[in-house]
């Protein structure tokens, strides 16, 4: 995301940090989870705790993007349109698909740990024509003297 991000202000600043924030509790939730499938104790409960970790970050991911994209206004001039829009849909079903991880983990915690884990490959994968978007971006960079 931040790839694609040319400038940043005030307001981006705080969200980016907010998201940090929950990144950085992210460990302290799996563990709690962990401790709990080892122990066979609290498992919907940690279950929940962290999947609402996760839906914390899914739905920053989705409002920093919001925030930037409108008018291409903190984006960079090689992202197009087309690059914002796939990455927006990339975002878009994390908060929901997270959510109903977490929901079927109240109710069976490894289907629901299972549906939440299974959305992070996705992220991994590229979208089609990012990739190409990034390597423009930084070969113009590294010809660009200021930089």
């Amino acid at each position: 995301m931040f790839d694609h991000t040319r400038s940043a202000d005030r307001m981006l600043l705080l969200l980016n940090t907010l998201l940090l924030m929950v990144i950085a509790f992210l460990p302290f939730a799996s563990s709690l989870l962990a401790h709990a499938f080892e122990s066979g104790h609290g498992k919907r409960t940690a279950l929940i705790f962290y999947g609402a970790t996760y839906e914390a970050a899914a739905i920053l991911f989705n409002v920093i993007w919001e925030y930037a994209r409108p008018g291409r206004r903190l984006l960079t001039s090689t992202t197009d349109n087309d690059t914002a829009r796939a990455i927006r849909r990339r975002f878009r079903p994390a908060p929901f698909w997270i959510a109903a991880g977490t929901a079927l983990g109240a109710l069976h915690p490894v289907v629901g740990l299972v549906v939440v884990i299974a959305f992070i490959p996705f992220y991994w994968l590229p979208i089609k024509g990012e990739v190409g978007s990034i390597q423009h971006a930084r070969e113009q960079s590294q010809g660009d003297p200021q930089v």
